[in-house]
């Protein structure tokens, strides 16, 4: 319904003919069908919505043929109703099913996400969208001390792989690492620190900026980045909070 889900496709199409990394290895894809006369270079484009998007139609295709403009563009939908899902697990875990449903509610009927999960909208909103949710649920899980520590390691590593998913599909991934870094600080100055929360946080933010830092667009800059350094100092911190737990002196 715009000229970008157009740009995605041509990517998506890429994909599908020449494998998942042919847009950026082992030479940039320079697309000479769009910006006359030089092309333009399709490896400055994040890579998550394409790659979803090959991987589910080389899945779907299994089944029977499909028109792939047609899958892209049914395909933010289904998407916009899988995180509605995902939110409802969330609220869930923070007051029960009424509170679920009512967080998924709330997404289904938000005006900015009707229209960006609207039949072809197929831009970098989708994958957005999804890769927040999912890390949401997934590092209050893995922060929730009721659950064993094998559970908890396992719900860090699916945050981070969550959180890689978001910083490879959608830029306002700023937007989810600042309030998470500064959910994590309050919990400290509550004194609710954990070990554990030491331990999930570095799991957590060490996977999802060890991936997201290999996509060419967003590259190794990202870490100096304004809204990546509080995930350092944080960092610290915890680090700091830990010593004080066990009174360990600053010689030691």
């Amino acid at each position: 319904n715009e000229f970008d889900p157009y740009y995605q496709l041509s990517i998506t199409r890429h994909m599908l003919d020449n494998g998942l990394l042919s847009p950026y290895y082992p030479e940039p894809w320079v697309n000479m069908q769009k910006w006359y006369p030089n092309g333009l270079d399709m490896s400055t484009s994040l890579p998550a919505l394409p790659m979803t998007a090959a991987v589910l139609y080389s899945i779907a295709s299994v089944f029977g043929s499909f028109d792939l403009m047609t899958f892209c563009a049914i395909l933010p939908a289904f998407i916009a109703a899988v995180s509605c899902l995902i939110l409802y697990f969330v609220g869930k875990d923070m007051g029960g099913r009424a509170v679920g449903l009512l967080a998924a509610l709330f997404l289904a009927l938000a005006p900015s996400f009707l229209q960006r999960s609207s039949l072809g909208f197929f831009d970098t909103e989708v994958p957005g969208v999804l890769g927040l949710v999912s890390f949401i649920l997934l590092f209050m899980r893995s922060l929730d001390a009721n659950r064993s520590l094998r559970t908890s390691l396992l719900y860090s590593l699916g945050a981070g792989l969550a959180l890689a998913y978001f910083i490879s599909g959608w830029g306002a991934a700023y937007y989810v690492i600042g309030l998470s870094v500064l959910f994590v600080f309050v919990l400290v100055l509550l004194k609710r620190y954990s070990q554990r929360m030491l331990i999930n946080y570095s799991i957590t933010f060490g996977l999802a900026l060890m991936i997201g830092t290999k996509v060419p667009y967003v590259g190794l800059g990202y870490l100096t980045s304004g809204a990546v350094l509080p995930v350092v100092a944080v960092f610290l911190v915890l680090i700091v909070a830990e010593l004080l737990r066990n009174n360990i002196t600053v010689k030691s």
